[in-house]
């Protein structure tokens, strides 16, 4: 009975090791059959940080799961601290200190040496070859002013805040190229080069529902045919007539076609699917560019 029951015993132990360390706070992997586990982070080598700056720091790593490559470990620890200014910083070394070796993911203790460099501020933001918006609007719409410490997580918000402005007038093409010039002085200037695209109307609104509500639903939607199309505006129609739409109604609910020659949205509100038509879903019509791009793709597979 003893002997039967050990190999259960040894294989329930294995497997709860192998389920407790599998237990990520962020899990970074691609896949779930390997990888590490911070489980302790020390680092070495910084000369302006304090010991709770960089407790806040290694912090953020312990706990979380991630790929089994020292190199890519590496770039999040860069990028830790370009968020915190430091732009020039070096990763000298790191060094992975595995435990149990038949847990999954494998946890493993961290050692860094990192020289973070100067701190660096913003000296200049520019925004190059933009036209449906100033210099001071986008500036506004920026999370980093003049002075500020220049943050790496901040330029991507910015950029995010920045396709949500001109979504709202109708960019929806837009493209945004960053470009960071170091000073000599710890400073950082950042080009934005904007390539607006082409600006998109509102096409066809369709409301798939009966006739009454459809005619109420009509009335309550103020994007005009032909005038710019808000990228926003459909979660705000949502939520402001939510006393005219059947409570389980969302975003989902919506269909969206966006006809790229034409530079028209049409929009089409799935409220009560009985009413629904054949072929009435609007259709993306993409550029032909877009489309030469795609074949080149699929012939190069």
């Amino acid at each position: 009975m003893f002997q039967s029951s050990l190999p259960r015993t040894i294989l329930a132990v294995l497997f709860l090791t192998a389920f407790v360390a599998a237990q990520c706070g962020k899990d970074n992997r691609s896949g779930k059959k390997g990888g590490i586990k911070v489980t302790d982070f020390t680092m070495t080598g910084t000369t302006t940080l304090t010991s709770d700056q960089l407790l806040r720091m290694t912090a953020d790593f312990i706990g979380n799961c991630y790929e089994d490559d020292s190199e890519e470990l590496g770039e999040r620890v860069r990028a830790a601290f370009q968020d915190q200014g430091y732009f020039a910083v070096e990763v000298k070394r790191l060094d992975f200190k595995p435990g149990d070796p038949l847990a999954i993911p494998k946890p493993v203790m961290i050692e860094a040496e990192v020289v973070e460099g100067p701190r660096y501020k913003v000296a200049q933001i520019n925004f190059l070859n933009s036209h449906a918006f100033s210099e001071e609007r986008l500036r506004q719409e920026f999370p980093m002013k003049r002075g500020d410490v220049f943050r790496r997580g901040l330029v991507a918000g910015g950029l995010e805040s920045l396709r949500r402005l001109y979504g709202t007038i109708g960019y929806l093409d837009l493209m945004m190229i960053p470009e960071t010039l170091p000073g000599s002085n710890a400073t950082m200037t950042l080009n934005l080069s904007v390539e607006e695209g082409s600006q998109y109307h509102v096409g066809k609104l369709d409301v798939v529902a009966a006739k009454e509500a459809a005619a109420r639903l009509q009335a309550a939607w103020k994007l005009v045919e032909g005038s710019p199309y808000d990228n926003a505006y459909i979660d705000d129609f949502i939520a402001n007539n939510r006393t005219l739409l059947p409570s389980s109604f969302s975003r989902e609910n919506v269909d969206v076609g966006i006809n790229c020659p034409d530079a028209q949205v049409a929009v089409r509100l799935m409220v009560d699917p009985s009413e629904d038509t054949p072929h009435s879903k609007p259709k993306n019509v993409p550029c032909k560019e877009d489309e030469d791009k795609k074949k080149l793709k699929d012939d190069s597979k």
